[in-house]
């Protein structure tokens, strides 16, 4: 691999370090338990909707940006959690379901995809700064807050496992990559594809 391409591929995996920290802070809501598969996946995505918890890692972003830019980026939350979910199905087999739904949101993979490659536009191969990086951030934040159509739609397999102990299902719902990337718009398998994996 090139210097150039090791360096370009380097700056965005710093820039979308944040982003990825940010999905890792709101899959991690907490969630009730309910005794059928479709019920408990319906539940967690509520409790995902609905949660305010954040991270050190958001706060660390907040402290970085301009009060516009804030803003911006607390706009961007809001809309995270504002996807909508359909239950479109569900197959049974004994201790294991998946319940497969349908993900709509905002097109923020889209609108990261373009920023990116803007930046690498105005920025081409030179090595980005602190203060780069976050301008990156600060028109990011600014694009992803403007969006207003929900463009985004996925379906999505939830597998739900009922263990031995207690009986209660449990939805695969924090470590479902292909979740993750339906819920931030596709932007997770953009990351993905700029870093050539």
């Amino acid at each position: 691999m090139t210097e150039k391409r090791t360096a370009k591929l380097n700056r965005m995996k710093r820039a979308a370090s944040v982003i990825a920290l940010l999905l890792c802070v709101l899959i991690a809501a907490g969630c009730s338990a309910k005794s059928e598969p479709e019920k408990k996946v319906a539940k967690e995505l509520d409790a995902l909707k609905t949660s305010e918890s954040v991270g050190s890692e958001v706060s660390d972003m907040e402290k970085l940006l301009s009060d516009e830019g804030k803003d911006n980026f607390d706009t961007f939350l809001k809309k995270l959690r504002d996807f909508d979910y359909e239950l479109t199905g569900v197959k049974e087999g004994g201790d294991q379901a998946t319940v497969t739904v349908r993900i709509k949101t905002y097109d923020f993979g889209r609108a990261y995809l373009a920023e990116w490659t803007e930046y690498l536009r105005e920025h081409g191969d030179s090595l980005a700064g602190d203060e780069e990086l976050i301008g990156f951030y600060e028109e990011l934040f600014a694009k992803l807050a403007a969006l207003d159509k929900k463009e985004s739609i996925k379906d999505v397999d939830i597998v739900c496992v009922k263990p031995l102990d207690n009986g209660e299902w449990i939805a695969n719902i924090k470590d479902n990559e292909q979740l993750q990337d339906a819920v931030f718009g596709g932007m997770m398998s953009e990351m993905k594809t700029l870093a050539g994996e």
